[in-house]
């Protein structure tokens, strides 16, 4: 009867190793996935800001009026700004509900400041 408690035991003590290491596991592989993915938007990011840059030198050099070229960068800016925002609320919004709280941040520059802290470990 005493072995029996003893093989009861280690087999109930096995089960909770194994789903503790399990969870930990899925926890470590999604905090990388969720890093890759921030690189990822970063990278976007510096593409966007790349591609509005090019695109001011060339207005700038075209016969548009001052004004015109002002409204034209104004909107580009807006347009880059409101993607970083609607990037943070969607990462904040699809994530799944067990994983939530390890988001730390809900701008783009705590995003950006997340990112350099994670990677600099």
């Amino acid at each position: 009867m005493y072995e029996l408690m003893w093989f009861v035991g280690g087999a109930l003590i096995y089960q909770l190793l194994a789903k503790t290491l399990k969870v930990a596991q899925i926890y470590m592989f999604f905090q990388e996935i969720h890093i890759h993915a921030l690189m990822m938007l970063e990278a976007a990011s510096q593409d966007l800001d790349a591609a509005r840059e090019l695109k001011a030198q060339l207005i700038n050099e075209s016969e548009l009026e001052k004004e015109q070229v002002d409204l034209i960068n104004t909107a580009d800016e807006q347009a880059i700004e409101t993607w970083r925002v609607s990037a943070v609320f969607k990462i904040q919004h699809f994530i799944p509900g067990a994983f939530r709280d390890t988001i730390k941040y809900d701008t783009w520059d705590g995003l950006k400041k997340h990112l350099k802290n994670t990677l600099k470990k």
